[in-house]
């Protein structure tokens, strides 16, 4: 025990028992102290950090225009009908019984067809012969180019350029444009060769007979124009007509290109007529045959003329107003 007023005596692990000195010690606790005060004194200064401003509201995307949407649409059109066999004969019944189902209109086109048909007969051997007058001063490379397009391998090689750019792009109207060409090409072929058996005419260089159901056939209707023309309907009216939303360079193209392939055509009748190998009543019924299969069979694939006739309307207005009278056209 330790007398009254003695100091207290450190235990054995204080740091006086292990012979730290107390002022050493009195100045490591004031300096702790001290760091302390500092430390909390630099808290208290420091200032609150201001809130982050709140991110601006997003604006939701303004959707796409009409016109964009429609032309998307277009890019990935799906087939206007089946691309199976059962759709080939539904075609090649209504291309052999659309005179069973004309209208009166339908009747009129047809009937003014043939007529013309018919009328051509009267000028035939003038425009023979004015052909042979003519005969050097028709650019005949240029008729004889032109007659590539009347190769029965050139629809084939188109027709297989359609399918393999549907292929490779999944693009299911391509292929059908493929399968219309090649319907197109063997449906007025067959015409063709029903007709030069009902009207069997000879070659202008050798003759200008006409037999009527002749057991050789004939040259009534030309083939080789029939051929090219397989290849306008399905190519016009699948691919080149004009949209609503179609720019100005668009449309020109468009008109270019269906014009250039009318043209094409004409001149692989000039050429048949050049190289005395068919009159005229001969390629334009080879024209006609083509050129109307072809639009019947992309008519029954899209379920009858209705498209075409709503076309039709829309292709020229005519408004009567107080301005007078405005005349719009696509």
């Amino acid at each position: 025990m330790r007398a009254r007023g003695a100091p207290a005596d450190p235990g054995p692990g204080s740091l006086v028992a292990r012979g730290v000195p107390r002022r050493l010690l009195a100045a490591v606790l004031l300096a702790g102290a001290m760091s302390s005060a500092v430390v909390a004194q630099g808290t208290a200064d420091v200032p609150e950090p201001a809130p982050a401003p709140e991110p601006a509201p997003i604006a939701p995307p303004s959707p796409p225009p009409a016109a964009s949407i429609e032309a998307a649409i277009r890019a990935i059109r799906p087939p206007d009908a089946p691309l199976t066999w059962a759709q080939t004969g539904v075609d090649a019944k209504y291309v052999f019984g659309r005179p069973a189902h004309l209208d009166r209109a339908g009747w009129a086109r047809l009937a003014a067809a043939i007529g013309i048909g018919g009328a051509l007969y009267a000028v035939r051997d003038d425009v023979r012969d004015f052909s042979r007058d003519h005969y050097d001063q028709t650019p005949g490379q240029v008729l004889d180019g032109a007659r590539l397009m009347g190769r029965a391998a050139t629809p084939l090689l188109v027709a297989a350029g359609f399918y393999v750019a549907g292929a490779a792009g999944r693009s299911a109207y391509r292929k059908e444009t493929s399968v219309v060409l090649l319907e197109n090409l063997f449906f007025a072929s067959a015409i063709t060769g029903v007709a030069q058996r009902v009207l069997a005419t000879e070659r202008p260089r050798r003759g200008d007979d006409i037999e009527w159901f002749g057991t050789g056939g004939g040259h009534s209707v030309s083939g080789d124009v029939t051929v090219a023309a397989s290849m306008l309907a399905p190519i016009i009216d699948r691919h080149l007509q004009i949209d609503a939303d179609d720019s100005g360079a668009v449309r020109g193209w468009k008109r270019f290109g269906a014009w250039s392939l009318y043209g094409t055509v004409g001149l692989v009748a000039l050429q048949r007529i050049h190289s005395d190998a068919h009159y005229l009543p001969d390629v334009y019924f080879g024209y006609l045959n083509g050129l109307a299969v072809g639009r019947m069979i992309v008519d029954s694939r899209r379920g009858g003329r209705a498209w075409r006739d709503e076309r039709r309307a829309r292709r020229v207005e005519v408004a009567i107003g107080p301005a007078g009278v405005t005349i719009v056209w696509p």
